[in-house]
């Protein structure tokens, strides 16, 4: 699927909330992927401009009710799990990964992989997974 605008991508976002409540995003930087997670949040119903990136975080969680982490910056498993990160993945309803490395150790139920390509700079290719 191409989507050509930000308006667009926070759409899909929605869409992608009413499929699954575990997202695992695969992307080029700048591709769109924090617009995706806002339009997610608002369909369960939280405010998307508390949305941000959690790169240098790793976890934000919203309204006790998303669970929002990348992976990106983590160098191994071990380091999932001594920064807490591993064992907070049970305790939310509603998960999205960024960078999911290690995604077969991690016990996700039902996950809807997406990958974002950057086709230009306007228009990206998404695909569901």
């Amino acid at each position: 699927m191409l989507i050509d605008s930000p308006e667009k991508m926070h759409e899909y976002g929605k869409t992608l909330a009413k499929k699954s409540k575990v997202l695992l995003l695969f992307w080029e930087l700048w591709a769109g992927k924090t617009t995706l997670i806002k339009g997610f949040a608002e369909w369960i119903g939280i405010d998307s401009d508390k949305v941000q990136s959690p790169t240098y975080a790793y976890v934000n969680i919203y309204d006790d009710t998303l669970l929002h982490i990348d992976m990106y910056r983590l160098s191994s498993f071990e380091e999932l799990i001594e920064k807490g990160i591993l064992n907070q993945i049970s305790d939310y309803e509603y998960i999205v990964i960024e960078w999911p490395k290690w995604e077969d150790q991690l016990d996700l139920e039902n996950p809807l992989k997406i990958e974002i390509n950057k086709i230009s700079a306007s228009e990206r290719e998404v695909l569901e997974k």
